[in-house]
């Protein structure tokens, strides 16, 4: 049993690490500012090399703790990664449900709009350094899609498949322990939760992006990162961490490709 646990989640590291590297130009473009401030603040001399190797390393530690929560833990309180299972352990893989796959794809579109529209036109105006910023940070046309994979595999590995999934365990650990079927409110607050903790997890890197966190911008944080979210979890309850995966995707492509190159057209 355990064996299979550690293989898969080796499996899931391999990806990640894949996906990291194919992110390493949008990484690059986007954290120069980033590195400038902490070297600022903290008086030394990280090196773009040196935060990547860091971050990486960081990437694949979250990875591996959280993918084993998620394989050993899933389906103990209902979720499901079935096809990614199947894949795995070279079993014949399920067919996608084509109505929740159309939902994931919806969803990836709705909620980059409806976040781009939240940042251009409620909070810009509020927060100057938010415009400044993006301003500061040029970013070549193509290196958003290099994000995709890093941010719908790696972030949906460890805030869905295991975060929310050892907060559903917990949950139901505490007031479910007389019942077999876990009630849908435990559900909720671990997509709620797992999203706001993603969130609030952005804070003290925009902290250091904006010099200082304002209650504007920290309700910008935690909407910017966590609107998303909530359908990423819903997705993962109801069909499994597959159509999370593809709504996140989706989302990012959006986010970081279509609508950035969009904006920087006009």
């Amino acid at each position: 049993m355990m064996k299979n646990i550690i293989k898969s989640v080796c499996y899931f590291v391999v990806i990640a690490i894949f996906a990291y590297a194919i992110s390493i130009p949008y990484i690059m473009a986007v954290s120069e500012q980033t590195i400038d401030q902490l070297n600022e603040i903290g008086n030394t001399d990280i090196t773009m090399a040196q935060f990547i190797l860091g971050q990486g390393f960081n990437l694949v530690f979250m990875v591996f703790i959280f993918s084993f929560i998620g394989v050993s833990l899933a389906t103990k309180v209902g979720l499901k990664w079935d096809w990614i299972r199947a894949v795995f352990e070279k079993t014949v893989r399920p067919g996608w449900d084509r109505k929740y796959l159309w939902i994931a794809l919806l969803w990836g579109i709705i909620s980059s709009i409806l976040i781009f529209v939240l940042t251009s036109f409620v909070f810009a105006p509020q927060i100057p350094q938010l415009a400044e910023t993006n301003q500061n940070t040029p970013i070549p046309w193509w290196a958003g899609i290099t994000t995709i994979f890093q941010g719908g595999i790696s972030e949906e590995l460890m805030m869905r498949f295991g975060l929310m999934t050892l907060l559903v365990w917990l949950l139901s650990k505490l007031f479910m322990s007389k019942r077999d079927v876990i009630s849908p409110w435990i559900y909720w607050a671990a997509i709620v939760g797992a999203t706001v903790m993603f969130g609030a997890g952005h804070l003290p890197v925009a902290q250091s992006v904006y010099g200082g966190l304002t209650p504007s911008l920290t309700l910008f944080i935690l909407l910017g990162n966590g609107i998303a979210g909530i359908g990423f979890g819903f997705l993962y309850w109801k069909k499994g961490l597959e159509y999370a995966i593809v709504s996140h995707m989706v989302a990012d492509f959006m986010h970081h490709f279509v609508i950035q190159n969009i904006t920087n057209f006009f």
